[in-house]
């Protein structure tokens, strides 16, 4: 019987399949932005992140490039792989020459294995089922160096123990890649079995000793430079995911502007003659939603957190507030002193340029005066970099009761860190800085990033082209679900490790 064909699909069904998608992504984004903000805030946050965050990730690559240069070089990756090596086996399963995958891709990227495992001479200690492991298991630990030197960067902009999260980072890290290595190899031995060798042919060691020349000075300042080339290479290599993967999820994680405003003032219409009686401009304290004791033509004004005066209110003007979306404003309005009869109160808020008019609806209140509300009106769309629909915070929301005690989140948006390390981990790394002037994360949630950064560290986008590399296709989806395990584990390392090391 002749063997049944796949039938291929039609290219103008693959055209309109995209063009549907296409559409229907940026639909997401366009019908509550708006087509033209959200193309520009798009554009806009793209181009803040390139001149903000990727020459700074940049700056870092080049340090860590050069360092790994000059370890390279000088023998001292080497001596770490010998030093490792005998822990591999009971570790991983893996030979004790993937030692040096780990070393390779600690001081680079995932693709570095890569060049090893095409190389004759490391493959002939594996067997076949764990060729494809490698994948895992370089992926784990890939950008470690930049990953690490970040988090220990980002001392000056915290307080607390980043150097402990670094290190808990790691060892998160290490422990999601045995998890992700570990199913990976379950996977592969039902498709190989335990005794197939990677390599039919048998490839001779080279027992000759290479013989070390040392250069003097030169070849330290070669080693560096050389290193901190191969520095710039990867801060280009990133700008796309930075760019094009960080400005999505920061569309999907940010929300609406800011509803900020520095002053109020109050307008009594007399919907008869038109006449307006309005008090002067009044500065918004940081608290306190009662406005209370107002006279026309006057800026001064009696703020309290409820309709009571307060003994000894003390608040302070910064020059401005946020206020929550829907969040209400309470009046206390004489009658007597802004006019009877048919009128109408609205409160104005005012930015620094420009006034934004809300009505204000009497409300029945208990008191001797009435007082008048008003909810704080939604902030339209600019199209200015870092705006969004927040969808990412409102499925954490959702994933709360999971994700607070796994990973210990100091807020719902942290959540995009790790989602954006799933496609690169530049990228995720490029959206910590600004979460930490948000206040966003605190040091225990860096923990967590570092783990997670290097575990997955963009493995969406990579595995695809490894498992290609290493002749493995077929197993792709295999290493995708060990590997999305693996990094949701080191993640949850990380978290509890630092919680562990914080109470010592």
């Amino acid at each position: 019987m002749a063997a049944k064909t796949k039938k291929q699909m039609s290219i103008y069904t693959k055209a309109i399949i995209c063009l549907i998608c296409f559409v229907g992504f940026f639909a997401v984004f366009a019908v509550p932005m708006g087509l033209g903000n959200a193309l520009n805030t798009l554009m806009n946050t793209a181009y803040k992140l390139l001149t903000d965050t990727v020459f700074y990730i940049m700056a870092i690559a080049v340090i860590a490039g050069a360092v790994s240069g000059l370890l390279t070089e000088f023998g001292v990756v080497a001596l770490l792989n010998k030093l490792l090596s005998p822990l591999m086996k009971p570790l991983f399963g893996m030979p004790g020459a993937s030692a040096l995958g780990i070393v390779s891709t600690y001081l680079s990227d995932n693709p570095a294995i890569l060049t090893l495992a095409d190389d004759k001479k490391f493959r002939r200690f594996f067997k076949a089922y764990q060729i494809p492991a490698l994948t895992n298991l370089g992926t784990a630990f890939g950008m470690g160096l930049i990953v690490t030197s970040f988090t220990l960067g980002m001392s000056s902009m915290m307080k607390g123990k980043v150097w402990l999260a670094a290190i808990c980072g790691n060892l998160g890290a290490i422990i999601g890649a045995i998890v992700s290595t570990r199913i990976m190899l379950h996977f592969m031995k039902k498709a190989y079995g335990l005794d197939k060798p990677a390599m039919e042919e048998q490839v001779e060691a080279v027992d000759e000793a290479q013989v070390f020349q040392h250069k003097g000075l030169l070849h330290v300042l070669d080693a560096l430079m050389e290193g901190g080339k191969k520095g710039v290479e990867m801060g280009l290599a990133i700008i796309p995911g930075v760019l094009i993967i960080c400005s999505i999820v920061m569309m999907l994680t940010n929300s609406r502007p800011p509803c900020q405003y520095k002053y109020v003032k109050v307008e009594a219409i007399n919907l008869e003659t038109n006449d307006v009686v309005s008090t002067d401009l009044i500065a918004i304290p940081d608290s306190g939603n009662y406005i209370l004791r107002i006279q026309p033509g006057s800026g001064s004004a009696y703020w309290s957190k409820s309709t009571a005066y307060e003994s000894e209110p003390s608040y302070s003007y910064s020059g401005g507030r946020i206020f929550e979306e829907g969040e209400r404003l309470y009046v206390r309005i004489s009658p007597e002193v802004f006019g009877s009869g048919n009128v109408s109160y609205r409160l104005v808020l005012i930015k620094s340029d420009e006034e934004t008019k809300l009505e204000m609806p009497l409300k029945a209140e208990k008191g001797a005066d009435p007082i008048f509300s008003g909810s704080i009106p939604p902030e339209p769309y600019h199209g200015n970099a870092f705006e969004g629909i927040a969808v990412l915070p409102w499925i954490a929301n959702l994933l709360g009761p999971i994700l607070k005690p796994l990973f210990g989140l100091a807020s719902a948006e942290a959540i995009a860190v790790p989602v954006t390390a799933l496609g690169s981990a530049g990228a995720a790394l490029g959206m910590i800085p600004g979460l930490v002037k948000g206040g966003l994360i605190a040091v225990n949630d860096m923990a967590v990033f570092t783990a997670i950064c290097m575990c997955w560290s963009g493995y969406l986008s990579t595995h695809v082209s490894m498992m290609e590399v290493l002749g493995c296709r077929e197993h792709t989806g295999k290493a995708i679900i060990s590997h999305t395990i693996g990094g949701l584990c080191a993640g949850v390392a990380a978290h509890w490790l630092f919680v562990l090391f914080s109470m010592l």
